[in-house]
């Protein structure tokens, strides 16, 4: 299920009409197939690929007229235009990421179907929830609440798993296919704000991580930070 990997990502296709920011953003750009399965069928897959662009289109366009700047999913047009151009890749039939996708069709969907990162993910979560801070600062709290760069941490753990479960599953070209698209569709940039990458590098040792899981998270996180960097001399 591609909704396991891309929680943020809203394959769907475009509604006609006007924006509408009094509805929610599923309702102005509805979910097509692929968002909740991967199909079996090459086929099938070819027939239902071009609804993404067309979506993300929409979701932009709701994004820039609902969403207020300082959360919007594409704050930066660069990170749109990447992403439109890596679905574009992945539906064009000369292109060698839709050659990659659609031969490992079956392995993905068998893979997403069996993957236990979901319920691990969720594990590590809980053990790092926090009580919610009260309005009343004496009283107690028996609310909890993921932090912000435990989200942040936990996003690129579940990544790090499904890459390495695809990798064992499928071959070195998925591997490397969902590596590319994990990168160019901007999913780790969405939940890690710049602001917890550093605290997390400096703390990683704190958490209970395998050595694959640390290794894979420094990575993610020096990744992210050069590209802070980069923004940071290009503004």
């Amino acid at each position: 299920m591609w909704i396991i990997l891309l929680p943020l990502f809203m394959f769907a296709e475009v509604v006609t009409g006007e924006i509408d920011c009094n509805n929610p953003i599923f309702q102005e750009c509805k979910h097509p197939k692929l968002f909740l399965e991967i199909p079996r069928e090459m086929e099938v897959f070819k027939a239902q690929c071009p609804e993404l662009a067309p979506f993300i289109q929409c979701v932009r366009d709701y994004d820039m007229k609902c969403i207020d700047e300082d959360y919007r999913l594409f704050q930066e047009p660069e990170k749109y235009a990447d992403f439109i151009a890596v679905l574009d890749e992945i539906c064009d039939r000369r292109s060698p990421f839709h050659t990659v996708v659609t031969h490992k069709l079956k392995c993905f969907n068998e893979t997403f179907s069996k993957t236990n990162c979901v319920q691990e993910n969720d594990a590590f979560v809980k053990l790092h929830m926090e009580p919610d801070k009260p309005l009343d600062e004496f009283a107690p709290s028996h609310v909890l609440v993921i932090p912000e760069r435990i989200h942040c941490l936990s996003d690129i753990l579940l990544a790090g798993c499904l890459v390495n479960d695809i990798a064992w599953n499928c071959g070195i070209s998925a591997e490397f296919a969902t590596m590319q698209y994990i990168h160019r569709s901007c999913f780790l940039d969405s939940s890690c704000s710049s602001s917890y990458r550093k605290s997390l590098l400096e703390d990683i040792d704190e958490f209970n991580l395998t050595e694959e899981q640390k290794n894979f998270a420094i990575d993610e996180l020096d990744r992210l930070r050069i590209l802070d960097d980069i923004r940071v001399i290009r503004s």
